[in-house]
């Protein structure tokens, strides 16, 4: 019997692999641990099939030998007309390198095949699987109603998806092993490579998971799909999926695939939270390189360009309407012109930035269009309810509405709070330099603070939503009103109120308990129109911890914004897909890298994500790739943005879409010109704070380091 070891230079990692009749059986281990983190014959891991539907059928091994050359081991197995072989080396990272090649030695085209590894790992139902944008504990958040990916669904029992709609192209388990003192991990990274057809298509492969009786397998395929346990299903838009024909490859003879890996294992302390090792360990394997298209300035000027097209002013009303009617398009909202607060409106934000660029360009016109906002708002806003206000304003009848659940009027606490903490930045802004505040200003903020203080759930957390009464419309656990956490946290800056910040305080702990701690219910359903676990969830606890980390210094609030810092980066393009020839990307040249996906129902990209702060806490914590991460993801937000008429679709100058679209959702390799006014304000805001930080030279400090109690 032929057996050959291999043991890394760095994680105390080991391959063994032995002959046994036409088999090879494969296993990986690390020193100190109790048993491999896995072992199977390759007879059992090689997926192939041929014809359509794609079956879970193994390659029958008729001889399979071992050959070692230098560091690599070589498999080299005949499937009787596939050849497969398998090089496994370890890198000086420690990692385990894993190369395949299918070859079709038959001498006849093998039609419609499906090609893979499977790695079955024995989780005796102790897993956690995150699959980066797709899958984060098997979404236990997610609406049953709704379709979104799911281990362990239908007959198949998995989730295959194309490479090119993973943001980081990994698979990461978490389990417990009994006689272990810690969890443990395992991530598969694929490397990803693509065929061009004749036609221009570019076909990738694929990466999923299956979740079986007391056991995960993560499937490594060559193209093929499963969506829920279908087979050939690809999931297109929100909740809707069809039928998949492009999975498969024709082998001709002689024709030979390869496909490369990349895997991690190893002891896991804390639960849950494997995620951020795959994600550290992404950044050194991709070492992500994006694009900057544009100037700092450059991004400015074309913003606030497009916030000067959103100023609408009537004898009653001032504010940045939501959607515009100026581009060749016209209005692409069936509600009219309208202004938001919060959410995809964001229209104190907006007035934040006019105000901004107002005092540092001595322009007091824009100034002043912030004053109108905010008067208007705080003048016609309000509710029967004291410092609860409406969220959205229409022009067309003066009317103010809100959002509705069970067609039943609902005010958003996430949407509300965002526009809270808008007011109270814009207090500040103004405070800091030297204007007058007017008193009005500040006494709405604390009636709004004084709502938010007793409208606290039982559990400790803000509701999803509150009826116009002001009572709670739903009590389950969700992340949605971690904004309101902000707004006291902005509040207490604004008044030096300590019950806003002992508050604010308290609930963080709350979150982190049902979140963050293990976990088992990831951050969810801030998104509002898609009850599921999202990275704008995620976002808000992470901007939360770091401004309690910033301001009062406590290491927990450190830890726990790097734990989300790490979470929300699941979301971020690590690396560049290829587009199919003729789409708007390939002939773009649109770069992936740095883009963030939404949510594990919405697989598309947009500009939301907390650039500055990311930046910022990196400066402070002494952290270079979140430093780096950040400034990947605000230059690579500079594609797409129209630099003259015509340009991405648009008429007007500054205008970027809400959705970029990397994968098979809504369209592979274009963008659409759906533009609500957050796509404006969340890439200025960020620009302004960068720029003002660049000329002050400024580093962040954080406050005195205080120790945990």
């Amino acid at each position: 019997m032929n057996a050959y070891r291999l043991t890394s230079s760095a994680g105390k990692r080991s391959v063994d692999v032995r002959q046994s009749d036409n088999d090879i059986f494969i296993q990986l281990s690390r020193d100190g641990d109790s048993k491999p983190y896995f072992q199977n014959s390759l007879g059992s891991m090689a997926v192939f099939s041929e014809g359509r539907p794609w079956r879970e059928e193994r390659l029958r091994l008729k001889d399979a030998r071992i050959g070692q050359h230098g560091g690599t081991l070589r498999i080299e197995a005949d499937g009787g007309g596939l050849f497969l072989t398998v090089e496994l080396s370890f890198d000086a990272e420690g990692l385990l390198r894993v190369n395949t090649i299918w070859e079709n030695r038959s001498g006849r085209t093998i039609y419609d095949a499906a090609v893979g590894l499977e790695w079955e790992l024995s989780t005796c139902g102790t897993d956690n699987v995150t699959i980066p944008h797709m899958i984060y504990n098997n979404n236990p958040s997610a609406d049953p109603a709704r379709l979104v990916p799911h281990l362990g669904a239908g007959e198949g029992k998995g989730f295959i998806c194309e490479e090119h709609r993973l943001p980081i192209p990994c698979v990461n388990v978490e389990w417990t092993e009994k006689g272990d003192e810690w969890r443990r991990f395992l991530t598969m990274f694929s490397l990803p490579s693509y065929i061009e057809l004749p036609d221009g298509t570019v076909h990738y492969g694929s990466l999923g998971a299956y979740k079986r009786e007391g056991s995960v397998a993560i499937a490594a395929m060559s193209g093929v799909l499963m969506f829920n346990g279908e087979k050939d299903i690809v999931y297109v838009s929100k909740s809707q999926i069809e039928p998949y024909s492009g999975g498969y490859t024709d082998f001709a003879p002689g024709f030979a695939l390869s496909k490369s890996y990349a895997l991690e294992w190893g002891p896991q302390k804390e639960p849950g939270r494997a995620f951020s090792q795959a994600v550290h360990r992404a950044v050194a394997l991709y070492d992500p390189q994006g694009a900057a298209p544009l100037s700092l300035e450059e991004m400015i000027r074309l913003k606030t360009a497009a916030m000067d097209d959103r100023w609408r002013e009537t004898d009653r009303a001032a504010g940045y309407v939501k959607f515009n009617d100026r581009n060749s398009f016209g209005l692409v909202s069936k509600h009219g012109l309208h202004f938001m607060y919060g959410w995809t409106g964001q229209c104190l934000k907006l007035a934040w930035c006019d105000a901004f660029l107002g005092f540092d360009g001595q322009m007091s016109e824009r100034v002043e269009r912030c004053r109108k906002a905010v008067e208007f708002y705080l003048a016609e806003s309000g509710t029967a309810v004291p410092g609860l206000r409406s969220g959205a304003y229409h022009l067309e009848d003066g009317s103010w509405r809100n959002f509705s659940r069970q067609q039943e009027p609902v005010i958003s606490s996430r949407a509300f709070g965002e526009t809270v903490g808008d007011l109270a930045d814009i207090i500040l802004l103004f405070r800091s330099r030297g204007e007058q505040v007017p008193s009005h200003w500040t006494a709405a903020l604390e009636q709004s603070a004084a709502f938010l203080l007793g409208a606290i759930l039982p559990s400790g957390i803000f509701p999803a939503t509150w009826k116009l009464d002001g009572s709670a419309a739903e009590t389950e656990i969700t992340a949605a009103g971690i904004p309101c956490l902000i707004a006291l946290i902005k509040a207490w800056q604004v008044t030096g109120a300590s019950t806003y910040l002992d508050a604010s305080r308290a609930c963080m702990e709350q979150y982190y308990v049902l979140h963050a701690e293990t976990f088992e219910r990831p951050f969810a359903r801030s998104t509002l129109d898609a009850r599921c676990e999202d990275k704008e969830a995620g976002m808000f606890f992470f901007v939360a911890a770091y401004e309690l980390f910033r301001l009062t210094g406590e290491a927990k609030f450190r830890r726990w914004a790097e734990l989300a810092a790490d979470w929300q980066l699941t979301y971020v393009y690590m690396w560049n897909p290829e587009y199919d020839r003729g789409t708007s990307f390939r002939e773009k040249n649109f770069q992936a890298i740095g883009w963030p996906g939404v949510s594990v129902q919405n697989h598309h990209i947009d500009v939301f994500f907390p650039t500055f702060e990311l930046w910022q806490f990196g400066l402070l914590t002494g952290n270079e790739m979140y430093v780096r991460l950040a400034r990947t993801v605000f230059g690579a937000l500079g594609q797409g943005i129209c630099t003259e008429p015509g340009e991405w679709g648009f008429t007007v100058v500054g205008e970027q879409a809400e959705g970029f679209f990397p994968s098979n959702f809504q369209g592979r390799g274009r963008s659409n010109t759906w533009n609500p006014s957050w796509v404006i304000s969340e890439v200025l805001h960020h620009a302004l704070r960068f720029r003002e930080a660049s000329d002050k030279g400024e580093v962040p400090q954080a406050a005195v380091q205080k120790k945990e109690g």
